[in-house]
């Protein structure tokens, strides 16, 4: 009887286990979706910035241009 009991016992803690489990993947998971949402809204805001920049750069001077890419950011 007592065997029994402790097996019942052992039983019911693994499916509580399993339970916590299945509802910790589910959070991951919809952790990882909201993550993979917000990834793609940077990438989609990174591309619409860098066609503002390549707009951008059509008004300024080659010679400008020359200039800024032989800025060293490291020393400002």
């Amino acid at each position: 009887m007592i065997v029994c009991t402790g097996l019942l016992i052992h039983s019911n803690h693994q499916k509580n286990r399993n339970a916590e489990i299945v509802d910790q993947y589910f959070d991951l998971q919809m952790e990882y979706e909201k993550i993979f949402d917000d990834v793609q809204e940077l990438e989609q805001y990174s591309e619409r910035l860098e066609e503002q920049v390549d707009i951008l750069t059509t008004y300024i001077s080659p010679a400008v241009l020359i200039e800024l890419d032989s800025i060293d950011p490291t020393t400002e």
